[in-house]
């Protein structure tokens, strides 16, 4: 039965909904669907009133009542090609509302009949929103393969139509989760029937069909593309093609496909193996060369071609990058790929460095245009050229998976050049890099402007150049004035996939930051907290700590790495005020710092025992948050720590020994209830004198003991003779004073205290 339509209906709701949030009565909405999916001439409709207010008038019907959502679904299944054509006139997110008006599998096996007929017919223009709908309806619903196979072969038919190509990927790849061996068999018969065709010379096409679909769904669906590559009767139609017909078009599309296919190290041998005639007739042709260098960079099959070196393929990209006016090319995405490969050479390094020219483009093309597709690759080539002779934890573990498998595949073919080609390169040239084309060209500065637009793998290679960057103290202040703390912080303090190593290089540049720079000049608008987690990444864990932020192979953290982040929040703690109080507090608040802060004090290591127990001296700067921590003695975990520094006034490292009698000081003359306490500790006392006696020599040592044992002494009672104070008559500390006044090196400061403590605890100075 035909709908009654109201010809103003549309005009009436869309003006009613500009002006109330929700419209009560639901006929209005119904009249307005009518008006659009009732007429004869829908697309009449939608172009007198507009796409915009036929769309809110759909979506709105959905949206607001269920009696004009099902008045919707009725005119949608009455009239399917109809309703169709009203909603493919719409934007993309009508797809939602339609796919979405279907309540189970079989009541919208019509419309994937209609859309079927549609994209195989070709004549729809609206390709991009059939297919969007297909894609949506693919992740809905529950179909058989055999209800939606047809994809498979209506989409490879139109692998030239750019709107096909950018879906395509998305229903191959949901094709495969959902029927991945029905979906295989069905690709791998299409392309088989393509090759039989290509073989009789049916169609001029065919081998174009194929490298177009296999270098657009590689990338995702390797495995079943690379079947297809790896094939004997390819091999020989590709050539034939090349060779025999001189198909420039064609030769320019395979050596794509080729560089794509890369990913794949079984096609990277066998492309070697089986194309390296090709590659260099394609070499020799200057609309090929740059494509066919980088097949050869990433297959590293050009020794097998005459009078070509690494720095003659190198060279060929540079000039196509130097001469090539859009930075947005083919050409120019190829040369900075090969680039970003090469540039892990050393001899590479030094020629690019060596040419201002391409310094000076590379650098313009991130500082001009952070968005251009190409900015990833060429801040991995200045990542790259940045890097000093030898500093494997630049590389590494910390390069794009690629440039790592391509690093691997270059050591087996050439195991013994590294060292030598790594000599040619000297810290000299790096830094000189870095000074001019880093910092004086102010990329930090320029790229920080734009930082949170970037992509992940932008930030991560502009976090490899901070780091390169800051291994050279005299590049800190320059670094940091430019911003280079501020994207370090900003990418720590963002969550990222714990097994994101770039953390690492970004903790160790912080650290460079912080210990060479006042922190007071750093943190200006962030709190010095912030930086308390990433240093304590780079910190031995303990083995019963779980989740952590980052999880790296032991390996990955260095004891350097460790003994500067021990460094860096040393640094921290001896922020002044309101801030040093802050970072005082949080590491001894957070249960999993201070677990490792007390597991490092007894650590096997050293310099981190030592590095340790000075950051432990500094937080004594504010006491209280850490006081509690070795001086609260109805607590059993604070009285086993304090039993600890006791013991650890006799290390055989006199800088530790400098440390832990700091700390006793520090306590006992800032909070004069401890010290009273401590009065009281006869392994304390004890173990004090002794090592003051026997340690007279060290004249920092001394002067701590002196400070602590004077502390002590003036919270000795005057109208008590100190019967619980074990200072008081204390003969050996008296002699050891005694001593310690004599001594030729002793501050006179700290001399004129001396005759106070000997009077304090009964014991007057020798005259």
């Amino acid at each position: 039965m035909p709908v009654q339509s109201n010809p103003d209906a549309v005009q009436q709701l869309t003006s009613q909904l500009d002006t109330n949030l929700k419209i009560t009565d639901a006929s209005n909405y119904n009249e307005a669907l009518n008006e659009v999916l009732g007429s004869h001439s829908p697309k009449d409709v939608i172009q007198q009133l507009g796409s915009q207010k036929v769309e809110e008038v759909i979506t709105r019907s959905y949206q607001d009542h269920s009696e004009s959502r099902k008045h919707l679904q009725d005119l949608i299944v009455q009239d399917l090609p109809k309703s169709l054509d009203v909603f493919e006139e719409l934007s993309l997110q009508s797809v939602y509302t339609l796919a979405d008006s279907f309540s189970d599998t079989e009541s919208t096996l019509p419309l994937l009949v209609e859309l079927r007929k549609r994209i195989h017919q070709g004549e729809d223009t609206h390709v991009k929103y059939l297919l969007s709908l297909a894609f949506k309806l693919l992740t809905d619903f529950n179909y058989t393969f055999s209800q939606v196979s047809f994809l498979v072969k209506e989409l490879c038919d139109r692998i030239k139509e750019s709107e096909v190509k950018s879906i395509m990927l998305l229903i191959f790849t949901q094709l495969d989760k959902q029927y991945h061996d029905q979906f295989s068999k069905r690709f791998l018969d299409l392309m088989d029937n393509l090759i039989i065709e290509a073989e009789a010379d049916v169609g001029n096409d065919t081998l174009y069909m194929m490298v177009d679909i296999l270098t657009e769904i590689y990338p995702v669906l390797t495995s079943l593309c690379s079947e297809v590559l790896l094939g004997t009767e390819v091999v020989q139609l590709f050539q034939q093609r090349v060779f025999e017909r001189a198909d420039e078009d064609f030769t320019k599309s395979l050596l794509r496909l080729f560089s794509i296919a890369c990913i794949d190290e079984t096609v990277r041998v066998h492309i070697a193996e089986n194309y390296t005639g090709l590659l260099e007739k394609a070499l020799a042709l200057k609309s090929f060369s740059v494509y066919s260098v980088l097949v050869l960079v990433k297959t590293w099959s050009f020794n097998k071609l005459q009078n070509v070196s690494i720095t003659s393929l190198a060279d060929i990209l540079i000039e196509n990058y130097l001469h090539n006016g859009d930075e947005e090319s083919e050409e120019i995405a190829a040369c900075v790929e090969g680039l970003a490969y090469l540039s892990l050479k050393p001899t590479i390094k030094k020629r690019l460095r060596n040419n201002p020219l391409i310094c000076n483009k590379l650098i313009h093309l991130v500082d001009t245009n952070h968005k251009n597709p190409n900015s990833y690759g060429v801040l991995v080539i200045l990542a790259n050229l940045s890097t000093y002779p030898k500093d494997y934890n630049a590389s590494g573990s910390f390069e794009p998976q690629s440039i790592r498998d391509l690093r691997a595949y270059y050591e087996l073919k050439t195991p013994s050049t590294g060292e030598k080609e790594a000599s040619t390169e000297t810290r000299e040239e790096v830094l000189d890099f870095n000074r001019e084309f880093i910092l004086d060209k102010e990329l930090v500065s320029n790229v920080k402007t734009d930082y949170g637009t970037l992509s992940q793998g932008c930030k991560q290679q502009l976090i490899r150049i901070i780091y390169n960057v800051t291994r050279d103290r005299g590049c800190l202040p320059e670094c940091i004035g430019q911003g280079g703390t501020k994207i370090v912080l900003e990418y720590l303090l963002n969550d990222h996939d714990a097994a994101d190593l770039i953390r690492i290089l970004a903790s160790r540049a912080l650290t460079k930051m912080l210990i060479f720079t006042d922190p007071s000049l750093i943190f200006t608008k962030y709190s010095p907290v912030n930086a308390i987690g990433p240093l304590f990444d780079l910190l031995p864990k303990s083995p019963a700590e779980h989740d952590e932020v980052l999880t790296t192979p032991q390996d990955v953290i260095t004891t350097t790495d460790s003994y500067e982040a021990l460094l860096a929040l040393t640094n921290l703690a001896s922020f002044g005020a309101s801030e040093g109080d802050d970072v005082c507090k949080r590491i001894a608040s957070v249960d999993k710092y201070w677990t490792t802060v007390e597991n490092l004090m007894l650590d096997d290591e050293i310099l981190l025992q030592r590095s340790t127990l000075e950051l432990i001296s500094n937080l004594m700067s504010h006491p209280l948050p850490i006081a509690v921590k070795f001086f609260n003695f109805d607590n059993p975990r604070s009285r086993k720590n304090f039993g600890i520094l006791v013991k650890l006034l006799q290390l055989n490292d006199v800088k530790s020994q400098r440390a832990v009698a700091a700390i006793f000081a520090n306590i006992a003359s800032t909070i004069p209830f401890i010290a009273q306490e401590l009065l009281t500790k006869q392994e304390l006392i004890d173990t004090a004198v002794d090592v003051l006696g026997n340690q007279m020599d060290d004249a920092d040592l001394r002067q701590r003991f002196i400070i602590f044992f004077y502390s002590l002494a003036e919270t000795i009672p005057a109208d008590n003779s100190g019967k619980d104070s074990l200072l008081t008559g204390n003969k050996k500390l008296a002699q050891a004073l005694q001593r310690a006044a004599a001594m030729p090196d002793i501050d006179p400061q700290i001399s004129e205290v001396i005759p106070t403590i000997l009077s304090n605890i009964k014991c007057p100075a020798k005259t």
